[in-house]
């Protein structure tokens, strides 16, 4: 059905809220989907389910949401863009979720002004699915349910199982 409304195939999936497991992720391979960003982690990744490496890469979330910060340890809304830019590591995978309800209307004059500060700092947005050529993948890992600071309930979280020691 998103073929026929895209007029393509869709190229990824996220699951909602991090909300994913071994039974999603069997699903996801079925289909042509790039990639997934299906978990929280620090890596790229091909996730490994029952033994079996799947061939779909995952691109976790690496970066805390608005609402895992705001009001906690001191960050305020007149902080808030630079505890997040303070966050960016160039030595690391650097992914953040943005959600069209906070981001995008109740807080779009503070993500304009922190989309500003970044570009400022010379950091560069780039589409999820170009990181695959940017960083290669490190290894293989699982999925585990995992709790975030922040966030209410369990979500999917990276769990290395191996190194890639350069093999892709």
């Amino acid at each position: 059905m998103l073929t026929s409304i895209l007029g393509q195939p869709p190229k990824c999936f996220a699951s909602p809220g991090w909300k994913c497991n071994n039974e999603v992720l069997l699903a996801e391979s079925h289909f042509p989907f790039a990639y997934a960003s299906d978990c929280r982690g620090e890596s790229i990744f091909r996730p490994v389910v029952d033994g079996a490496e799947l061939a779909m890469p995952q691109i976790p979330v690496t970066l805390p949401t608005y609402d895992e910060v705001m009001g906690r340890n001191g960050v305020t809304a007149d902080n808030y863009n630079d505890y997040m830019l303070s966050l960016l590591d160039p030595a690391k995978l650097n992914v953040l979720t943005i959600h069209a309800e906070v981001e995008g209307i109740a807080c779009l004059e503070m993500f304009e002004q922190f989309m500003k500060m970044a570009m400022s700092k010379e950091v560069l947005f780039v589409p999820l699915g170009a990181l695959l050529r940017e960083y290669p993948l490190i290894g293989t890992g699982g999925i585990v349910a995992g709790k975030i600071p922040g966030r209410e309930g369990a979500v999917a979280c990276q769990v290395n199982t191996r190194a890639d020691n350069g093999k892709n």
